[in-house]
């Protein structure tokens, strides 16, 4: 008679192997393979997909400030004391200058000072120490009184002018331009007013739908390949590994019919 010690426990049975086995754990490990990349692509799609609504890739930004002048008379030169103020020290692709003069007017009326700022658009009014800004809505006309006239009508002042100084100041605008931001000087003698707009890349989206796009990166198409062959392994190992009503034949091969259904249909509604 055997004892409990003389027993011998027995050793459960190996699972028998089969196709279906091996395929699962092909579709398994594919999936944990696919996880950065289907990261990459699903989120570079989403962003890519909704372009005509904003830039998927970049973000504007714009920033201004006032420099001290003067500024040198080579615009060159000049383009390097706005560049230090800006903390810029990337060389610019193209720096060109423009000169001009800016007319404005200066006006005496009873209990206020008037001036006329034709390149601005705007009309300041300034009576103590409060000043009003009134936009300049229409052309004004060519004799400086009859434009002075013309410019307290528009800011509602009906008294006659008692003083009409016509001031001709000369410009100069520095357009510094770089591939993806471009910096306008206007240079007005004593200061010059500059402006930087551009785009930044946008954290993580720009270098997803760099990737993504693969433009002219040859080494990165066999690497995309490689991920439409893994993408096709999961989708066709995940049809038919499962068995009975959950598979092919049953509640899978439905989903299967609407997945294929839902591109055909909307070719067939809105067409290629």
């Amino acid at each position: 008679m055997k004892t409990e010690q003389d027993a011998t426990p027995e050793t459960p049975p190996k699972p028998r192997k089969n196709w279906r086995t091996t395929l699962r754990a092909l579709h398994r490990d594919f999936g944990f393979l696919a996880v950065g990349l289907t990261l990459i692509y699903a989120t570079s799609g989403i962003a890519v997909n909704h372009i005509n609504d904003w830039n998927p890739s970049f973000v504007d930004y714009s920033r201004a400030l006032t420099v001290p002048g003067p500024l040198p008379a080579d615009d060159k030169q000049a383009a390097e004391v706005v560049l230090k103020a800006l903390e810029i020290d990337e060389a610019p692709a193209d720096v060109f200058g423009r000169r001009e003069s800016l007319l404005r007017y200066e006006i005496d009326v009873p209990g206020a000072k008037v001036e006329v700022q034709t390149d601005r658009a705007e009309i300041h009014v300034t009576r103590g120490r409060e000043t009003e800004v009134f936009p300049l809505t229409q052309t004004l006309p060519a004799g400086d009184w009859d434009a002075a006239v013309a410019a307290l009508a528009i800011a509602g002042i009906s008294d006659e002018p008692t003083r009409v100084a016509r001031v001709d100041i000369p410009t100069r605008e520095i357009t510094i331009s770089y591939e993806r931001r471009t910096i306008s000087v206007n240079d007005l003698g004593d200061e010059a007013e500059v402006i930087e707009q551009g785009e930044k890349p946008r954290f993580f989206l720009y270098v997803a739908n760099w990737l993504h796009l693969n433009r002219g990166k040859k080494g990165w198409t066999y690497i995309a390949d490689f991920y439409a062959v893994v993408l096709l392994v999961l989708a066709f190992s995940g049809m038919i590994m499962v068995r009975g009503r959950q598979g092919l034949v049953g509640r899978g091969g439905v989903f299967l019919l609407i997945g294929l259904a839902i591109p055909i249909i909307y070719i067939i509604i809105a067409g290629p």
